[in-house]
């Protein structure tokens, strides 16, 4: 019974991708063949047994991957995590930069005008969550340079 849910779920999900592919306008040569070399490197990674490979040359399972992964993340201090998402925003505000330009130059008979809204929002608002994160960047920044004074 696993295999057939397998098999289905499997179809299924080729049927999506070839779905989404005609959509977009892709190929669905080019969507399987992607397809087909991806499932092909998870394959040969489940075979093996081992997921990862760390520094030092040794291979990892799963879990092992996921072990120390999770032991790292929860080592990152605040500072950090706000420096990470001040970097995310701004590959963010990129994008609906450009997606405003772009937008702006191919605008065809009128009919775009509610994205160019829509993105103009969202920069508004991406603005916003900048410099929130920004601020409280700088406070981890004082506060570390604090602790750093008093040890």
């Amino acid at each position: 019974m696993k295999c057939i849910k397998k098999r289905y779920t499997f179809l299924f999900f080729i049927v999506t991708l070839l779905v989404f592919a005609r959509i977009v306008g892709i190929s669905w040569a080019i969507v399987l063949t992607l397809f087909l070399f991806t499932s092909q490197e998870v394959i040969k990674t489940k075979k093996k047994g081992y997921f990862w490979i760390d520094k030092k040359g040794r291979k990892l399972t799963f879990r092992q991957f996921l072990r120390r992964w999770r032991s790292g993340v929860e080592g990152i201090t605040p500072l950090q995590q706000s420096k990470t998402s001040l970097m995310g925003i701004w590959i963010t505000m990129t994008g609906i930069i450009s997606g405003i330009v772009v937008n702006a130059l191919v605008r065809m008979e009128n009919i775009w005008w509610w994205v160019e809204i829509i993105l103009i929002g969202s920069l508004v608002l991406t603005t916003v969550q900048f410099i929130s994160i920004l601020q409280k960047y700088y406070i981890h920044k004082k506060v570390e340079e604090t602790m750093r004074q008093i040890k």
